[in-house]
């Protein structure tokens, strides 16, 4: 549906024998329905109005007149027009209808709230104008002879030292919520929490929201910026029904792939490894008790396994082969090496784990180079690599380790996705 919402201005409908704005747009792109918003002042219009609409040829709009009738003494404050007209269009806005905003009826206040409304606020509409038939003010200026300059003076009340002063200072402060509403919305939908937070936190914005809600939201906010600034566990996975390491690893899996949206290439080529590590070495650890043993913080193969001699053997033969290295007994892979993923890899293997367990675990391996590049290196990110498409599947990859090794339930991993949703809503 197309609907027009329209303030009445003092010249609709019609003005030196023309449409007035109201009925031009009506007759030009005649909507749906068409909302009429009116003051105490024009409120006698309302038959002329509906009478003079109704008379366009061959079409026969909807047309409401809105609950709220604006205050004569609050139809020059331009924040209260764009509170009182923003709730309005707030009204009549749904995703499938399409808003039309008459810009040239009403008081200029009226009309700015309306300008200001359309290029802030993420609604479906779109603003229309209309000039004069003459293209220029409603009001032609006749020069005046000066004896009547002096008399206008002369007659002017309020050029006396008693005066009232009736100039009223606009501090826009809901213009302002709106703007910063909209920098908080779009900051939280691109995953920007630490920026997001130092906005809130400020304390000219303590009136943003209830209190309710504005404590909630500085809550929310803080929390999720401790991951990325600490590497804490979020709030609410603590609560979740997992045990230790199900829950590191859902919280660091969430914060890749934040970063990944991000774009933060390099961050999450080296977590993702770290996390593949720590999934694989868990499954290790509790499938195969005992397999691996810990010199300070490096995991090694435990000589005192009962397999420890076999796998030792396995993976030092892939390695040769992998190396090109022929013609040697020594080994060059034993029990002082730091296992890694590869090497958790071949432990798999050797177990005859599940194949696409393998396959995924080799796709994260398969970005190891530039990995190295950057952890090491410093190198730039080649691009060209590193597609958008492969950092989707590397996503995957972590997520089938998440699923099938540790037991997440996969409906934990848009959390991050349902907690923006719930932000912004709130920030409307």
């Amino acid at each position: 549906m197309k609907i027009l919402i329209s303030a009445v201005g003092t010249t609709d409908p019609i003005s030196y024998n023309h449409d007035s704005a109201l009925l031009h747009i009506a007759r030009n792109y005649r909507p749906d329905k068409i909302v009429l918003v009116y003051s105490q002042e024009m409120m006698v219009k309302q038959d002329l109005i509906n009478k003079v609409l109704l008379s366009i040829e061959g079409y026969n709009p909807i047309i409401e007149i809105d609950s709220t009738t604006l205050n004569n003494d609050e139809v020059h404050l331009f924040d209260k027009m764009y509170e009182v007209m923003g709730l309005i269009i707030q009204k009549y806005t749904n995703n499938d209808d399409e808003i039309i905003l008459n810009l040239s009826s009403g008081t200029p206040q009226i009309k700015s709230a309306l300008f200001a409304l359309n290029r802030i606020n993420d609604y479906n509409t779109q603003a229309i104008q209309v000039a004069t038939p003459k293209n220029g003010a409603n009001r032609e200026y006749k020069d005046l002879t000066d004896s009547e300059i002096e008399a206008l003076i002369v007659e002017n009340q309020d050029n006396s030292l008693d005066f009232v002063d009736r100039s009223i200072k606009d501090k826009s402060e809901k213009f302002t919520q709106a703007l910063v509403k909209r920098h908080l919305r779009s900051l939280i939908a691109s995953f920007d929490y630490q920026a997001a937070e130092a906005i809130i936190n400020r304390k000219e914005y303590n009136k943003l929201l209830s209190k309710k809600k504005i404590a909630y939201i500085r809550e929310k906010l803080y929390d999720f910026s401790r991951v990325f600034k600490n590497q804490s566990i979020l709030s609410d996975i603590l609560s979740f029904p997992l045990d230790d390491s199900q829950k590191k690893a859902l919280n660091y899996y969430l914060m890749i792939d934040v970063l990944k949206e991000r774009e933060h290439i390099a961050d999450v080529l080296i977590k993702a490894k770290s996390l593949a590590e720590f999934v694989i070495e868990e499954t290790i650890k509790k499938d195969h008790e005992g397999l691996i043993l810990f010199d300070g913080n490096l995991p090694k193969l435990n000589p005192d396994f009962p397999d420890c001699e076999v796998i030792l053997d396995d993976i030092d033969k892939k390695m040769k082969k992998s190396r090109g290295i022929e013609d040697t007994e020594e080994r060059i892979f034993s029990v002082q090496s730091t296992l890694n993923l590869l090497s958790y890899l071949n432990i798999l293997e050797f177990y005859n784990y599940d194949s696409q367990l393998q396959t995924a675990i080799n796709g994260i391996l398969s970005l190891n180079g530039e990995r190295n590049k950057v952890a090491h290196g410093l190198s730039e990110i080649d691009t060209r690599l590193l597609s958008r498409k492969k950092l989707k599947q590397l996503s995957e990859n972590l997520r089938l380790l998440l699923v099938d090794c540790l037991g997440i339930d996969a409906s934990y991993f848009n959390y991050y996705d349902k907690q923006n949703e719930e932000l912004i809503k709130m920030l409307e």
